[in-house]
């Protein structure tokens, strides 16, 4: 009993002496300097004021076509791949043929609409004969209304075919004049790109199948991704600048449009547009954005006065003077933007405001003695 006793005893003493040694040391967050010390160190104390700067937001973006700028072609009905007549990247012109279709069921429909086609001549002819003797009392009014319901359910069937067929891609002039295409060629909808091309010559294209893209580079935009502290400084037809990774020419552009959307990574997608159109730039194009917000009326201070102290920017608040020592501390800043030994900032806190006075010159070495003293303990 006595030997289990000793052995807990030290146990817990132990566990004590490690939860000491594993305890971090604490930085004094207040830190003060004596009258000798302010001097020397040439510390001024004052307000910080509402300066007009200049605002330059640095982000990184991406280049995008709109979807209304792209389209993914497909087959309607299904069929095979007899021809394939572009590849992956190559320039297509409006109405180029990109390759053919061939199936059975295609055929089939040509057939059936030409037959009805022929049909109808013949069922309106029939119509017409008995509205002539009906009007004359030679004829019964059934016999005339089964002639034009005859009439009109085959109107309504060659309606649908040709729908289906226009669809499809037949060329309804030539089969109209009774021409039946085996092949049914697919056309390029616009200029474009060929891009993600999947298709293969004998192939089955299954009508949700995604045979290739095409995009129209001429409408490509900016896609700039904005902290969201910076958002609040953007507005539509501020001048950007766009510079393409292993490019170093500068493409101009300006904000088109401000996401409303915060993103997980605290971002927001600013739609920028080019101010002049380059169909050389590749959708996906990686670059560096600089958005020239104008000026802004924002509480400034001299650059000097925002130090860095464990990792993180703050400024130095008066707090009071008592006797030879007068007392700071450190408030947590958030840097907005720097421009000519000027510093635009605000508070992390919200219990600080601007109306507390702070240190404008000097707080390197009020930096260095929060240092110093956290060495010495």
């Amino acid at each position: 009993m006595l030997s289990i006793l000793l052995v807990g005893i030290l146990m817990g003493c132990s566990s004590e002496v490690k939860q000491e040694a594993a305890a971090p040391k604490e930085i004094n967050t207040m830190v003060s300097l004596n009258k000798d010390q302010l001097k020397n160190a040439g510390i001024q104390i004052g307000k910080v004021k509402l300066e007009s700067i200049g605002m330059t937001i640095y982000a990184n973006g991406t280049m995008e076509v709109p979807p209304q700028n792209k389209t993914v072609i497909s087959v309607q009905f299904g069929g095979f791949v007899k021809s394939l007549d572009v590849l992956d990247g190559m320039t297509v012109r409006k109405g180029q043929r990109l390759l053919t279709i061939e199936h059975p069921d295609l055929i089939q429909l040509q057939q059936d609409y030409l037959e009805v086609l022929g049909q109808m001549e013949y069922l309106k002819s029939e119509m017409d004969r008995q509205k002539i003797l009906f009007d004359k009392d030679a004829g019964s009014a059934k016999t005339y209304q089964q002639a034009k319901a005859e009439y009109q359910m085959a109107a309504a069937r060659k309606s649908g075919l040709s729908a289906k067929l226009d669809m499809a891609g037949v060329n309804m002039g030539s089969l109209n004049n009774g021409t039946i295409q085996r092949a049914i060629n697919v056309l390029a909808p616009f200029d474009g790109v060929v891009t993600k091309l999947s298709v293969n010559v004998g192939a089955y294209a299954d009508p949700v199948e995604h045979l290739l893209e095409i995009i129209d580079l001429k409408h490509s935009h900016a896609e700039v991704v904005v902290f969201e502290k910076d958002v609040r400084f953007l507005s539509i037809g501020q001048k950007v600048s766009l510079r393409i990774t292993g490019n170093e020419e500068l493409i101009q552009a300006e904000v088109f449009l401000i996401g409303k959307e915060i993103g997980r990574d605290r971002t927001v997608k600013v739609h920028c547009h080019l101010n002049e159109e380059n169909k050389d730039i590749a959708p996906g194009s990686y670059f560096k954005a600089t958005i020239h917000a104008g000026e802004n009326k924002l509480h400034c201070v001299p650059s000097e006065a925002i130090v860095e102290l464990n990792g993180e920017p703050v400024i130095f608040q008066y707090v009071k003077t008592s006797g030879n020592k007068t007392f700071f501390k450190p408030i947590p800043v958030r840097v907005l933007i720097t421009e000519k030994e000027l510093t635009a900032f605000e508070f992390i806190q919200k219990s600080v405001t601007f109306n507390e006075s702070f240190v404008l010159s000097g707080a390197y070495d009020i930096m260095s003695s929060i240092l110093v003293s956290g060495e010495e303990e």
